[in-house]
């Protein structure tokens, strides 16, 4: 059952259209909080590197026109400042599928390291919030207000923690830029 867990959870971002939440309940309930965890969080994150490197190699091929390469440069200036933040969210917030936020990841040229960590933290998140809200809110005495207001706080700090993250990379390529330049 784990495996077949770990498969679809590698899958989610690639090719199922299935809310994750769906997987990692299911997975939940048949192997366990933790390791739905564990396995949830570590096959989304490969999920996600593999549909990022196969939208790379796309968006090569798609981009080989004038037009198009002007297109890409203007959404890429248009989301450079909270491109990092909007991505942890997304990957956060079911809004758009995990396969369109990895697409749009390699046509706005997000280097693939901060990707990763970008995702790690939001499937950390994401996973978490899922699998041990039930058995958090029983231990706790929660009711489901509250664990939903933790949840928005837990995004809160996240969406945060991406901002000081995102902030230091800047920092970084500024100054490589810097040296390079000259």
């Amino acid at each position: 059952m784990c495996f077949i867990y770990f498969i679809l959870c590698v899958l989610l971002p690639i090719c199922i259209p299935v809310p994750e939440a769906a997987v990692v309940l299911w997975g939940t309930d048949h192997i366990g909080s933790l390791q739905a965890f564990l396995l949830g969080v570590t096959g989304s994150v490969l999920g996600l590197a593999i549909m990022y490197a196969l939208s790379s190699m796309a968006t090569c091929r798609i981009f080989k026109g004038k037009k198009e390469r002007r297109q890409a440069f203007w959404l890429q200036r248009l989301t450079q400042q909270h491109r990092c933040q909007a991505l942890g969210i997304l990957l956060i917030v079911p809004l758009v599928s995990d396969e369109v936020i990895c697409a749009g990841s390699a046509l706005l040229k997000i280097p693939l390291f901060q990707f990763l960590k970008i995702g790690i933290i939001a499937k950390i998140i994401s996973v978490g919030m899922i699998s041990f809200s039930g058995s958090f809110g029983v231990l706790c005495g929660l009711e489901h207000w509250q664990i939903i207001a933790a949840e928005l706080l837990m995004m809160f700090l996240a969406s945060a923690g991406l901002q000081y993250f995102c902030k230091e990379e800047d920092a970084k390529r500024n100054h490589e830029r810097v040296y390079t330049d000259h």
